[in-house]
């Protein structure tokens, strides 16, 4: 086992598992469910919002969030829990998303009363008496930048890319070297200004969630008898992985580890990042919440899903195994058949982009806690695109999620010692 399979056995053991799950139930208890009991809401906030044009609306704030957070791991991330936990490891994802609304409900509320001194920085620094945690945060953010919203989006997107050139007798290296320079070249293009972020992220986000959805939702309707039995795999699955996987998968652990680490790379709930998006939003804070609900269910409870229900309604997964994007293309082409490779890397590379540019928002907020210049920030941060095009997928999955359960960690914490003001009787 090598030294970074080590560390993130040990981070992303059964411990973690707990205390995240203990987190979210505390939040979800002391709100009576405020994020279930608000979907309603929040989607008709969505629709009733007015747009300003200072970029300062919570739906502006709502289309940088969502950027970062639908991008591979909806594709990617989904095939590594169904192949690694099993069809089950789908039900725990939906439970995650669950309790995962509340939890971005929170972040957001706090960011927004917080507005005035730090927003994120304000409350968390408020919340562990010190300013010097901010300096620790925001070191954990950098590199969750890099490895969630880097080198993870352009892995997946170069090697979906590469499925489709290779045959055309050109070799993988140079596929992802090309990848990584286009993504490295565009996103530099468009994250040096901050409003050109912005903008991309409303007029791409809604077409390409759109797409996908459409190209999911008629795969599905092609194996629309399958349906039926893929949901009793499913929670079949969630309880006795091994009675639905011929015993590759026994393990009931794995469902959940999967299903819970895969649903919260997806949604980014507890890591304050969407907090970060909705910092200069003119909602009032509980409005500006709402879009966070709003987030988790378009990208978990929405995208995953579909994506989770083409691959199992084609018959293609492998247990045991983590095939990445192949797992996915494998189950498109199953069903539509071979002429299904480009679309499918055309709306990979915009996931695994839009990602990028959504999380290159964040890293220049993060570069103001460690005191150092957004812009040489980007500069590094998109040049990373390159490294993250031919680095090994597995190490590249294992920098991001051990990032992310650094950010949680102190993000959480942060949460729960703001419990009297995240309370039904505040909240409502």
């Amino acid at each position: 086992m090598s030294f970074l399979s080590y560390i993130h056995s040990a981070v992303y053991g059964v411990p973690t598992l707990v205390l995240i799950f203990s987190v979210f139930l505390i939040l979800n208890f002391r709100t009576r469910f405020i994020g279930v009991r608000r979907i309603i809401s929040a989607i008709r906030a969505v629709f009733e919002v007015k747009k300003e044009e200072n970029g300062k609306s919570p739906l502006s704030s709502a289309f940088v969030s969502l950027s970062a957070t639908v991008g591979t791991g909806n594709i990617v991330g989904v095939a590594g829990a169904v192949t690694l936990g099993g069809p089950g490891a789908v039900f725990w994802m939906w439970i995650s998303a669950l309790l995962a609304m509340t939890v971005k409900f929170c972040e957001i509320y706090l960011s927004s009363c917080y507005k005035k001194s730090g927003s994120v920085f304000g409350y968390i620094a408020a919340a562990m008496k010190s300013r010097n945690i901010i300096t620790l945060f925001s070191a954990f953010g950098i590199i969750a930048a890099f490895g969630i919203g880097n080198l993870t989006q352009t892995n997946a997107a170069a090697n979906a890319v590469s499925q489709f050139a290779v045959p055309l007798g050109i070799k993988p290296l140079y596929i992802h070297i090309v990848i990584g320079l286009i993504f490295s070249a565009l996103s530099f293009m468009i994250l040096k200004k901050e409003s050109s972020s912005v903008k991309f992220c409303e007029r791409i986000l809604p077409l390409m969630a759109a797409l996908y959805i459409i190209y999911c939702i008629s795969a599905i309707f092609i194996r629309r008898t399958q349906i039926p039995a893929v949901f009793a795999q499913i929670f079949k699955g969630a309880v006795c992985p091994r009675a639905v996987t011929g015993g590759v998968i026994g393990s009931f652990f794995s469902a959940v580890k999967y299903g819970v680490s895969r649903g919260i790379f997806s949604n980014e709930a507890g890591i304050a990042t969407a907090a970060l998006a909705y910092e200069k939003n003119s909602a009032e804070p509980k409005t500006a919440a709402l879009f966070g609900v709003f987030e988790v269910f378009v990208d978990t409870i929405i995208i995953c899903t579909l994506t989770a229900l083409v691959i199992l309604s084609s018959g293609s997964a492998v247990y045991g195994k983590d095939f990445g994007s192949y797992t996915t293309l494998n189950a498109f082409a199953g069903i539509f058949g071979g002429k299904s490779v480009f679309p499918f890397c055309l709306i990979i590379c915009f996931f695994a982009f839009s990602s990028v540019i959504g999380w290159g928002f964040y890293a220049a907020r993060f570069s103001r806690g460690l005191k150092i210049s957004p812009q040489i920030t980007l500069v590094i941060y998109c040049l990373g695109c390159v490294a993250g095009a031919i680095f090994e997928a597995q190490s590249v999955w294992q920098i991001a999620e051990i990032s992310s359960i650094f950010m949680m960690t102190v993000n959480c914490s942060s949460l729960l010692a703001h419990r009297k003001m995240l309370s039904y009787k505040k909240l409502g």
